[in-house]
């Protein structure tokens, strides 16, 4: 996946902090020079992060390394009564308090946290993280002065967590070239508004003046993952969405999000959730006791991208 370089601009002050409000996160994959520190207030879907995807929630609590590939996408399904995703967003650079601040003895531990969160670190599933996640739930009503004691003593508290869940590899490094830019954000675009019907993978390629193996080789060489993977992540995101905000049955879901049988539906879902729809509904519906992580402790799903360059699939293909 192609990223795309974005300039991020603090004006007078040393970091950037601002509350992301909008209707849906759409998917937009950049990176920038300056670390990333975003906290999820109230907006759910799949967070993509290097060759990293993953569920999240309310809560979620991400720490970003500088110039690492990502993006977060509000879910397929629209929420009814939902008007807005919001989100806490702080970005600085390393030297945004001058070059050898954090070489200082008192701050090694924070210089040990920005070399860790190279390739994404999330918090949000540990005491720490909701700890922190509370602290900067205010963070915007503060003074610009009180903003950097604040993240110093947020940042202080995550390097002391001993379980981040680490998200991405170092197999995904961002490539700048504007046409491939556009290329994947069209496939992309596509996969997202058709996820629910047979893709028409030649109809895509043709748009994009590429072969199919052409087309397959490129997405998996820059996402990580295949479009059938992609596709089926889109798939069982919107269908964990309907499982627990509908009495639709489940196999009515499975359809709906565009699986053509039910076993091949449970077993995507298995695979990406680490749990069947049965058991998200039973949490939901019965409160039975049944041990789930929440939206934000979901496993990450990583693709190895030293497997099979090529995908084969048919010109209409239903994963």
């Amino acid at each position: 996946m192609r990223a795309r370089f974005e300039k991020v601009t603090s004006g007078s002050a040393s970091l950037l902090a601002f509350e992301r409000v909008d209707v849906e996160f759409p998917f937009y994959w950049h990176y920038h020079p300056e670390f990333e520190l975003t906290l999820i207030v109230d907006s759910s879907g799949q967070r993509l992060v290097g060759d990293s995807i993953g569920d999240y929630g309310p809560g979620d609590l991400v720490l970003l390394g500088s110039n690492l590939p990502h993006s977060w996408r509000s879910g397929p399904v629209r929420m009814p009564g939902k008007e807005c995703h919001r989100a806490v967003v702080i970005q600085f650079r390393e030297e945004f308090l001058g070059p050898d601040f954090f070489r200082i003895p008192e701050m090694e531990p924070i210089q040990r946290l920005l070399k860790r969160c190279a390739c994404g670190m999330s918090f949000g599933h540990t005491r720490t993280g909701r700890a922190a996640a509370a602290k900067l739930r205010d963070y915007l009503s503060l003074s610009p002065a009180a903003r950097i004691v604040e993240l110093l003593e947020v940042l202080l508290q995550l390097a002391a967590e001993s379980s981040p869940e680490l998200l991405s590899t170092d197999r995904v490094r961002p490539m700048c070239r504007i046409e491939d830019q556009q290329r994947i954000e069209t496939v992309c675009a596509h996969l997202s508004a058709h996820f629910d019907e047979e893709i028409n993978y030649a109809k895509l390629s043709a748009k994009l003046h590429m072969d199919q193996a052409s087309l397959c080789r490129f997405f998996k060489r820059a996402t990580g993952r295949t479009m059938t993977a992609y596709v089926n992540e889109l798939r069982v995101g919107a269908a964990a969405q309907l499982l627990t905000t509908t009495d639709q049955s489940i196999l009515d879901i499975g359809f709906q999000v565009g699986f053509g049988n039910y076993s091949n539906f449970n077993r995507q879902f298995k695979r990406i959730k680490g749990y069947g729809p049965r058991t998200l509904r039973q949490q939901f519906q019965s409160h039975a006791d049944v041990e789930i992580p929440e939206p934000h402790e979901t496993r990450t799903e990583r693709i190895d991208t030293e497997r099979i360059d090529t995908e084969r699939i048919d010109t209409r293909i239903r994963a």
